[in-house]
């Protein structure tokens, strides 16, 4: 009957060879202790024996605990090369840097990016890194209501300047 069985990375003596490397399993058999040989690791490389004998050891436990596992962090990349080309295209210093603004530029983002309503937008929020890109705090779908409003009562001079500033600038659209 087996009680305990152990395994570990033996060197067994081999007259005028070097030691032979074995992955063995140790347990006990009627009070005895018994070994069986499971791997012959003589051909590894060095340091892949060492990870081996490390990992037997139990010294790499912690890295399996999912508590200590390296977490997910917000999307960056997209907001972030969605907020230059809002700079590019004049659209963010059109709608200004107050809270609202800041929000209406999040619409325009979530509107390419996301096609959803405004509350899906809110939870799409969740996910990317709009504190870090807007330097915006939490909102919710009536925040963004509200901004839907003040960009509709602002629409003209938003539409004009944006006009204005594509006059100015007719060369930079060119694609030839």
């Amino acid at each position: 009957m087996r009680y305990t069985e152990v395994m570990h990375i033996a060197a067994v003596p081999n007259r005028n060879s070097p030691p032979a490397l074995l992955l063995r399993e140790s347990f006990r058999q009627n009070g005895k202790v018994k070994n069986r040989t499971l791997a012959n690791l003589s051909p590894w490389p060095a340091a892949r024996i060492e990870a081996l004998r490390r990992l037997l050891r139990g010294e790499f436990d912690q890295a399996a605990d999912l508590s200590l596992a390296p977490q997910l962090g917000p999307v960056f990349a997209l907001l972030f090369v969605l907020k230059r080309m809002a700079e590019g295209l004049g659209i963010a210093a059109v709608l200004g840097h107050s809270r609202l603004a800041k929000l209406g530029l999040f619409l325009v983002w979530a509107r390419v990016a996301h096609q959803g309503s405004r509350l899906s937008a809110v939870r799409w929020a969740e996910d990317q890194a709009v504190a870090e890109v807007l330097d915006l705090g939490k909102f919710d779908e009536d925040d963004l209501y509200a901004t839907r409003d003040d960009l509709a009562a602002r629409q003209e001079r938003i539409e004009k300047a944006l006009y204005r500033r594509y006059l100015g600038c007719r060369g930079c659209f060119s694609t030839t």
